[in-house]
C-alpha cells in the first residue's frame, strides 16, 4: 500500500471513529483504502480478510477491531434465529403439502440466500454450523448399528464396490471422451452464456477428469439417509442396500481425499511422505478405535452415576465430535470419525438415551446445512 492510501485511510478511521455506527464507516474506510472489490455472494466476513490486508502501521485500533467482532457475531446470531423461523415453518408445512422436508429447506435457502434475498449475513459460518448436522446425523446412525445389522450391511458390500467403481469410470470416460462434444454443444448455444475458460481445461484433463468422476460417484448421506427413514424403508432389503452403500461411499472419502492433492501435484511427493500419511491415518485412527471400544463405556458410567441430564448430553455431544475432529487431524473425514463413534456405542446400555440426546440437536442442525446448502446455489 502506497504511503497517500495509508494517510487516507488513518484519515478515514479517525472520522470512522466518531460515527454512531463504526462498523459500517470502518468498512467504508477499508473499502476506500485499498480499493476492494468483489464480484462474489455478500459474507460479512469481508471486512475481516481486508484487516489481514493491512500493514502493520494501518491497524485499526482495538476498539474498533472489538466492533467488528461484535457486528461479526450479532450478523450469525441474526443468520441463527432465521434458521429457526425456518425449521419451525417448514416441517409442519412439508407434512401438510406431503412432501419430503428437505426440498423445502433447499428452496428456502435458495431464496434467502446471498443471491436472492441476501438474508444470511455470516455465509462461511453458516456453513461450518450445517456441517454439524452431518456429524450428528452420522453418529446417531452408528448408534443404530447392532451386530445383526452389520451382518446385514456386510451382506451388500459388493454391491457398494460395483457402485463406485462403475460409476466413477462412467464420470471418468463420459467426461475425458465426450468432452470435446460437450465444447462443441455449449459453442452453437452460445447464449448459454457459459465460461469457457473455466470449462474447457475441465474437460480436457484426466486430472480433471478423475475429480470429476470421484465427486459423480459419491452421494450425500445427508439427502438420503432423512429420506430412508422418512418412507421407513431403513429395515426393508432396499434400505440396507442403501445404506451399505452409503457408508462405503463415505469411506472412499478418506482414500480419495487423500490421492486428489496427490494428482493436483499439491499433496505428499515421496514414498515416505505417502507412507507417513497413510500410517497416520490407519494405524492412529485404529488406535483411537481400540482405546475408545474401552474408554467410551467407563466415560457413560462415570457421567450417568452423577445422575445429571446436563452433563449426560454433554458427554454424548462431547464424544461426537471430539472423535469428528480426531478423525479430521488424521486425515479422514470428521463425519467417519463420528460415525466410527456412534458404532463403537452401539452395544452400550446407554444407547437409547444418548440417542434421545442427540436427535434434537441433529435435526435442528441438519436442517441448517439444507439451507446453507439451497444458499449457495447461484
Amino acid at each position: 500500500m502506497q504511503l497517500s492510501a495509508t494517510h487516507d485511510f488513518l484519515s478515514s478511521l479517525s472520522v470512522a471513529l466518531s460515527d454512531p455506527a463504526p462498523v459500517d464507516a470502518v468498512l467504508h474506510a477499508l473499502g476506500s483504502a485499498l480499493d476492494i472489490t468483489s464480484d462474489a455472494a455478500p459474507s460479512s466476513n469481508s471486512h475481516l480478510h481486508a484487516l489481514d490486508a493491512l500493514p502493520a502501521e494501518a491497524m485499526p485500533t482495538e476498539q474498533v477491531i472489538n466492533s467488528i467482532e461484535a457486528d461479526t457475531l450479532a450478523s450469525l446470531g441474526r443468520d441463527i434465529l432465521t434458521f429457526l423461523f425456518v425449521t419451525v415453518l417448514v416441517i409442519p408445512l412439508s407434512n401438510s403439502l406431503g412432501m419430503n422436508p428437505t426440498l423445502l429447506f433447499l428452496l428456502i435457502g435458495c431464496i434467502l440466500g446471498p443471491y436472492n434475498l441476501q438474508m444470511f449475513s455470516n455465509n462461511e459460518a453458516d456453513l461450518e454450523l450445517g456441517d454439524f448436522g452431518i456429524l450428528f446425523l452420522l453418529f446417531n446412525e452408528g448408534l443404530g448399528l447392532s451386530p445383526d445389522r452389520i451382518k446385514d450391511l456386510k451382506a451388500f458390500s459388493n454391491l457398494g464396490l460395483f457402485q463406485i467403481m462403475s460409476s466413477m469410470a462412467l464420470f471418468f470416460f463420459g467426461t475425458l471422451i465426450g468432452g470435446p462434444y460437450i465444447l462443441q454443444a455449449l459453442d452453437a448455444f452460445s447464449f448459454l452464456n457459459v465460461d469457457d475458460e473455466l470449462l474447457r481445461p475441465i474437460l480436457s484433463s484426466p486430472v480433471q477428469a478423475f475429480c470429476i468422476a470421484s465427486a459423480g460417484a459419491l452421494s450425500s448421506s445427508a439427502f438420503v439417509l432423512p429420506v430412508l427413514k422418512s418412507k421407513g424403508w431403513e429395515d426393508r432389503a432396499e434400505g440396507i442396500a442403501g445404506l451399505s452403500i452409503l457408508l462405503l461411499q463415505d469411506l472412499a472419502v478418506a482414500p480419495l481425499l487423500v490421492l486428489l492433492p496427490v494428482l493436483a501435484g499439491s499433496g505428499p511427493q515421496t514414498a515416505a511422505e505417502f507412507g507417513a500419511l497413510i500410517v497416520k491415518a490407519v494405524f492412529g485412527f485404529g488406535g483411537v478405535l481400540l482405546l475408545g471400544r474401552y474408554l467410551l463405556s467407563f466415560i457413560f458410567d462415570v457421567v450417568a452415576s452423577a445422575k445429571s441430564t446436563e452433563t449426560f448430553v454433554a458427554a454424548a455431544l462431547l464424544v461426537a465430535i471430539g472423535m469428528g475432529q480426531t478423525a479430521d487431524f488424521l486425515g479422514l473425514s470428521a463425519s467417519t470419525g463420528a460415525f466410527a463413534a456412534g458404532v463403537l456405542l452401539a452395544g452400550n446400555r446407554f444407547r437409547p438415551q444418548i440417542q434421545a440426546d442427540i436427535k434434537p440437536f441433529e435435526g435442528i442442525l441438519l436442517g441448517i446445512f439444507f439451507i446453507t446448502a439451497g444458499a449457495e446455489l447461484d
